[in-house]
C-alpha cells in the first residue's frame, strides 16, 4: 500500500483519488478551497464532449471517444441526454467549411450526425450560416449532479479529504504527490520544489441567461473561428453562453495566471450577478447575429474562473490529456476534458502499478 497525497480537488484529482483508493491505497486529497468541482470542473459549456469540437485535433477526438465511455461508465448519472445539440458553420471566416466538417465526422467512426431539420431555421440565421447544419446526440453534463456522485464516490472508497493548500511538508508525509490543480498546477509543483513549465492561462467568463421557450434542450456552436454557442446550463432550464474571444478577459503564456484585479474577486464563486466589467453585451452583440435569438436573452449573471491550455495550439486547439512524473515522487495531471477523467485517473494507478512491481 502506497500512502498518496492528491492536490487539487476538482474532478481530475477527485477521480484520480478514488481510483488510486480502489487499488488499495491510502489516499488523502487536499483542496484548499474546501469546496469540490469549484472552479474549471464546474464552470464551463457543460457538454460531454464525443469530439464534434475538434476538427483540427484528431487526437483531441481520439481521447474524447475514448474517455467518454469510462466516464460514462462511472458518471453517468451526472449526463443528461436528449435535447437538440447542433453544429452550424459560419457563412463567412470558419477555418472548416460545412463539406470538411461532414468529412472530419465521416472519417471520425464514432462522430454520429444528422443534417438538421427545416426547424433549425427558425434558429439561427439562415444568412449567417451555411445551410448544412449538424444535429448531434452529444449530452451534457449536470455539474450540482456531478458534484454529489464524487463526493459519494470519495467517501465509499475512504478517501480522506482536507480543507488546505498543499506545501513542502508533504513530501515527508507521503509516498506520491497527485498534482491535479489545473490552473494552479505550477503553483502547486513550485511549493514542492518540483519542475514547472510554461502554461497558456485565459481568465474566462461565462454568462448566464434565459432563452426563449423554444431553446428548451437546445444548444447552438457555430465553428470554427472567433465565433459563439449557448448551451443548456445544466437543469436549471438556464442557458450558459461562450465565445471564442469576447470570453477571454486576459491571457498570458507563463508560470501562473494574470487576473485582473477587477475580476478576481469573481473566480469560481458560481453565477455572479452584475459583475463589473462583464462582457455580456459583446456576447450578445456579436451572437444575435448568429443566432437572432440571443437579443430577447434574458441575463443572469456571470461566471468566472481561470483556463489552463498549452500554449502555442491555437491552431489546432488542441486539449491532450497528460498524465507524467515531475520527479520520482511527484506526477502531474493535466487535462482540459471532463470525459477524459477516468482514462487519466486509469494512467495514474496504472503508474503505480508499475513502480511497485519494479520495486519489488
Amino acid at each position: 500500500m502506497v500512502k498518496i497525497a492528491v492536490v487539487g480537488g476538482g474532478l481530475f484529482g477527485c477521480t484520480a483519488a478514488i481510483y488510486a483508493a480502489r487499488a488499495g491505497h491510502e489516499v488523502h486529497l487536499f483542496e484548499r478551497s474546501g469546496e469540490l468541482l469549484s472552479a474549471a470542473s464546474s464552470i464551463n459549456q457543460g457538454r460531454a464532449h464525443e469530439g464534434f469540437h475538434y476538427p483540427r485535433s484528431p487526437e483531441t477526438v481520439a481521447e474524447c471517444q475514448a474517455g467518454l465511455a469510462s466516464f460514462r461508465a462511472e458518471y453517468g448519472e451526472a449526463i443528461i441526454d436528449g435535447g437538440r445539440q447542433y453544429y452550424a458553420i459560419a457563412k463567412e471566416g470558419s477555418k472548416t467549411s460545412g463539406v470538411g466538417f461532414m468529412a472530419f465526422c465521416y472519417a471520425n467512426r464514432g462522430l454520429h450526425f444528422e443534417f438538421a431539420d427545416d426547424g433549425f431555421d427558425s434558429l439561427a440565421a439562415p444568412s449567417a450560416v451555411e445551410r448544412a447544419a449538424f444535429r448531434v446526440r452529444e449530452g451534457r453534463i449536470d455539474a450540482d449532479r456531478l458534484r454529489k456522485i464524487v463526493a459519494w464516490r470519495l467517501d465509499d472508497a475512504g478517501v480522506q479529504l482536507h480543507g488546505r493548500a498543499a506545501d513542502a511538508t508533504l513530501r515527508g508525509e507521503f509516498d506520491k504527490i497527485i498534482v491535479s490543480a489545473y490552473a494552479a498546477t505550477n503553483e502547486v509543483a513550485s511549493e514542492l520544489g518540483a519542475p514547472v513549465e510554461p502554461f497558456q492561462f485565459e481568465v474566462v467568463e461565462k454568462p448566464v441567461v434565459r432563452m426563449p421557450p423554444e431553446f428548451q434542450g437546445v444548444g447552438i456552436v457555430i465553428m470554427d473561428g472567433e465565433f459563439c454557442c449557448v448551451d443548456p446550463f445544466g437543469r436549471t432550464g438556464f442557458h450558459v453562453m461562450g465565445h471564442v474571444s469576447h470570453a477571454i478577459h486576459a491571457r498570458n503564456v507563463g508560470f501562473k495566471p494574470e487576473v485582473p484585479e477587477h475580476l478576481a474577486g469573481y473566480l469560481n464563486r458560481g453565477v455572479v450577478r452584475n459583475p463589473s466589467g462583464s462582457r455580456f453585451r459583446e456576447f450578445i452583440e456579436a451572437g444575435r447575429r448568429f443566432i437572432p435569438a440571443l437579443g430577447h436573452a434574458v441575463y443572469q449573471g456571470s461566471m468566472f474562473t481561470v483556463r489552463a491550455v498549452l500554449p502555442n495550439r491555437d491552431a489546432d486547439d488542441a486539449r491532450p490529456t497528460m498524465v507524467h512524473a515531475l520527479d520520482h515522487q511527484v506526477v502531474r495531471i493535466f487535462s482540459g476534458k471532463l470525459g477524459c477523467a477516468v482514462t487519466a485517473a486509469t494512467k495514474v494507478v496504472s503508474m503505480l502499478r508499475v513502480e511497485k512491481r519494479e520495486a519489488a
